[in-house]
């Protein structure tokens, strides 16, 4: 297959895998609202931030680095492997060491046996993460997704039956550790394709791998403090209960953001990395797909924040109606935060990883300060001052990472997103003058939602085409390569 029908179809695959996944998550989190308190999500926020800081070295960058590496041996991926395997026993045990620290300084003593559940999560991912990351180098997607989906699907069910069967905070600790094993598993049966790794592990053949990978965990670590000082501010000051009405909120917000910009970064990286010696077809291929993830996130988040109280009313329940300031304040945050969301792609296709190390670095200096300034308000302070954080780095991310890597002039940067918001602006009006004829949460939702939707098409034929065109093209996948071609610069 050429490299645009490779293209097109690993982000067809991506689409699949991310639609399932999170409409599973969706209706997860709408069926256990009703089974489980905020106190259960409070907990279960808690566990997520620390085993996340403990996944920023879940393999050390290795896998990351495989990927960027357009040529490896196979005495250098075993060695990897097994370099991988030894990181992920010892997160493991690093996590189940130090739970009872854990569960004091949140004074949240349930905490502990949940992270020595959880914690085994980290030698799954290891046992099976290269076998994932072979498949998207060479962007086959197909059976990446299908593992995804399927291990998606079980957890669910787990997720619905231990909630029912009053097992708590333990569901969603069950579901997750489904998800990960079950993925591994599936992984090894249908993406190995008879490989085995050698037994050896020799530092020769994983130095670079390590120095690339090193410098990529420096960067995660400063950015996922940026990324989740609220949740660590939050949980010591908010307590587990009010952290839960805040959390939900911010993981629709995110799981959605999970939907869509995978779509396009898990593609993009590899596709980046493959004519990273060719900036002039970089920078179109990024350009457009910060028009495409605009195009797509930016309706969405809108019709999020217009519709926040129906949102919660259907989807969380009445007992969480205190959560839709929350939700339609962290709904602008994630428009925002997700316009950023392609510059790592393009930073990790072109080896720039130390690049955005400087830039979360600095950002450490001034997002915790801003946070911490909005909390001073509650949670709903913190999710403003995050909305307007985002809005103020817009202008200088373009100068220190976007120009200086593709060459992308600030006109063109700013017009990949301009015209998508622009149109989803003028649905998101369209949608609420229609639902203001009702009364009802659901009436109002759906005919919102229907009006907007369409609304939003005829504005993107009009105002953003070169989007309707590409969608056309990919959702009929009628795709004229030479035509295709000639338009993404691939």
């Amino acid at each position: 297959m050429s490299l645009t029908a490779r293209s097109f179809s690993a982000a067809q695959w991506t689409t699949a895998s991310s639609v399932s996944r999170a409409a599973l998550q969706f209706m997860q989190i709408a069926v256990l609202a009703r089974l489980l308190s905020p106190t259960d999500y409070g907990l279960m926020a808690m566990v997520t931030v620390v085993l996340s800081y403990a996944a920023l070295f879940s393999d050390m960058g290795l896998s990351t680095a495989f990927v960027q590496r357009q040529k490896v041996t196979h005495e250098e991926r075993s060695s990897l492997y097994w370099l991988t395997v030894m990181v992920g026993v010892g997160l493991t045990l690093l996590v189940m060491v130090s739970s009872p620290a854990v569960a004091w300084y949140f004074t949240e003593p349930e905490l502990q046996p949940l992270l020595l559940l959880a914690a085994t999560n980290f030698l799954a991912i290891s046992l099976g993460q290269q076998l994932r990351m072979d498949a998207e180098k060479a962007l086959n997607f197909r059976p990446v997704a299908l593992i995804e989906i399927s291990a998606g699907i079980v957890a669910f069910l787990v997720a619905i039956a231990t909630a029912w069967l009053n097992w708590g905070v333990y569901a969603l600790v069950f579901a997750a550790m489904t998800n990960v094993w079950l993925t591994t598993v599936l992984s090894w049966i249908f993406l190995a394709k008879g490989w085995r790794p050698a037994i050896r592990l020799r530092w020769g053949e994983v130095r670079w791998f390590a120095r690339f990978g090193g410098t990529m965990v420096i960067n995660n670590v400063i950015n996922h403090a940026n990324g989740t000082i609220d949740l660590i501010l939050g949980g010591r000051m908010l307590g587990a209960a009010q952290l839960g009405i805040y959390s939900v909120p911010r993981s629709l917000i995110l799981q959605l953001q999970g939907m869509v910009n995978p779509i396009f970064s898990r593609v993009g990286f590899p596709l980046i990395a493959m004519i990273q010696d060719d900036p002039e077809r970089v920078r179109k291929i990024y350009l457009k797909v910060m028009n495409l993830t605009a195009s797509i996130n930016a309706p969405a988040f809108l019709a999020i924040a217009a519709f926040a109280p129906e949102i919660v009313s259907v989807l969380l329940g009445e007992g969480w109606s205190a959560a839709a300031p929350m939700l339609r304040v962290l709904a602008l945050w994630g428009l925002l935060r997700s316009f950023g969301n392609p510059v790592g792609s393009l930073l990790l296709g072109m080896g720039r990883v130390g690049l955005s190390a400087k830039w979360n670095a600095a950002l450490l200096f001034v997002a915790p300060p801003f946070i911490w300034f909005g909390s001073q308000w509650g949670a709903l302070g913190m999710a403003w001052s995050m909305s307007a954080l985002m809005l103020i780095l817009f202008v200088p991310a373009w100068a220190f990472l976007i120009r200086p890597v593709c060459g992308a002039k600030f006109l063109d940067y700013l017009k990949s997103v301009a015209a998508p918001v622009l149109a989803a602006a003028i649905a998101t009006a369209v949608a609420l003058s229609f639902a203001s004829l009702f009364d009802v949460a659901i009436p109002r939702l759906a005919v919102g939602l229907t009006t907007g939707f369409f609304t939003y098409l005829i504005a993107c034929i009009l105002i953003n085409r070169e989007f309707t065109l590409v969608i056309t093209q990919y959702l009929s996948s009628r795709i004229d390569p030479t035509r295709v071609r000639k338009k993404w610069g691939i």
